[in-house]
């Protein structure tokens, strides 16, 4: 899984990251199942912003997250944050 990076090489900083974002408006995380979904349940809520801390712990989400939508790996310092495509099921399909 290729990522790409919006610092250079010896200006990248492998930390202090806040969590992974979408900004594709038809996908939710639900807070309550630990997942990301395309439509909103009254019974649950939802947030476009999901717990991360690591590259690593964000290549792993990336593998369970829905085919194609596009993550942002928020850095805590601007022009330092992470993007990467989901890779997961196509939950269209089911």
């Amino acid at each position: 899984m290729k990522l790409k990076y919006e610092a250079n090489i010896p200006q990248r900083i492998k930390r202090y990251f806040m969590g992974y974002t979408t900004l594709n408006e038809e996908w939710w995380y639900n807070l309550s199942l630990n997942k990301w979904e395309n439509d909103k349940s009254p019974l649950y809520s939802y947030c476009t912003h999901a717990p991360c801390n690591s590259i690593k712990a964000f290549r792993r989400k990336l593998k369970k997250a829905p085919l194609g939508v596009e993550f942002v790996l928020v850095n805590r310092y601007s022009n330092h944050n992470v993007k990467g495509i989901g890779g997961g099921i196509n939950k269209n399909l089911i």
